[in-house]
């Protein structure tokens, strides 16, 4: 992760601004420019964890934050421990603890042994949504909701996988994608939502949308492919930045449509024969 600090600006930003909203540090607009105001929180973040109030995000302070990107932290057993109780601890369910932890026996915990522990959501809705945070949020996905299958489909022009998630092993398929157009970034962020909700709305067997989300598991194989185009939604929400080999490229591309204004307008390949 880079570090940020006073004057950096970009996805990043927003993710943290994101974040120490989540868990009020943060009272300002999610703008992705790293003001006195996000400074402030930091340092509200940092004394509250021990750490050096120093208003840089550094490794320690990434680390700090990391559960609430995450979504959940790994958790060793201790005497006397139960799912019951690490559950009341940390606010999530058993259901939820049981399905993120297949291999243990809940029943017979081992001191020592290491769990999932699900804290709370996972896919922010707030953010410029680039291919960093799909991906840490597919990793997450998958450590929380192991039942859920990745696979890598394809790459794109700049070597970056596109990856498939898979719900469900029932004989209809159903297959869903999104993002094929750079500025339609805003369709990945809804169907990881999309995913998320409907992973938990299973672990706790509680219908979405009216369906039972077991049957469904049962029924269907829903295949979603929640970004195609990596390379161009990294530079319409400004992961690539002026001077990058990417926005260099597609810059060099875009002056031959001289109609098309770059970036904001440029949603097509990074690369072209």
């Amino acid at each position: 992760m880079n570090t940020l600090k006073l004057g950096s600006t970009g996805p990043y930003v927003e993710l943290l601004q994101s974040i120490l909203k989540k868990l009020n540090f943060y009272f300002g607009a999610i703008d992705g420019n790293f003001g006195y105001q996000t400074m402030s929180a930091v340092q509200r973040f940092q004394r509250a964890n021990g750490l050096a109030p120093d208003g840089i995000v550094g490794n320690n302070t990434w680390n700090a934050l990391m559960p609430y990107i995450n979504g959940y932290i790994t958790y060793t057993i201790k005497k006397g421990d139960t799912f019951y109780k690490i559950a009341q601890k940390y606010g999530t369910t058993v259901d939820g603890l049981i399905f993120a932890n297949p291999q243990t026996d809940y029943e017979n915990l081992v001191i020592g042994e290491q769990i999932t522990v699900p804290l709370s959501s996972i896919v922010p809705t707030n953010i410029s949504y680039c291919s960093d945070f799909l991906n840490m949020n597919i990793s997450s996905l998958k450590t929380v909701y192991p039942f859920l299958e990745m696979s890598t489909i394809g790459t794109t022009v700049m070597g970056r996988n596109i990856t498939a998630i898979k719900f469900g092993n029932g004989p209809k398929e159903v297959f869903y994608n999104s993002s094929i157009h750079a500025n339609e970034w805003i369709n990945s962020v809804v169907i990881m939502k999309f995913i998320e909700n409907l992973s938990k709305s299973y672990v706790n067997n509680v219908n979405i949308f009216g369906y039972n989300p077991r049957q469904l598991f049962s029924m269907v194989s829903l295949y979603i492919v929640p970004m195609i185009n990596l390379d161009g939604v990294d530079l319409v929400t400004g992961l690539f930045t002026e001077g990058s080999w990417a926005y260099n490229n597609a810059k060099r591309i875009a002056d031959s449509f001289p109609d098309i204004p770059f970036p904001d307008g440029w949603k097509a390949n990074i690369e072209r024969d």
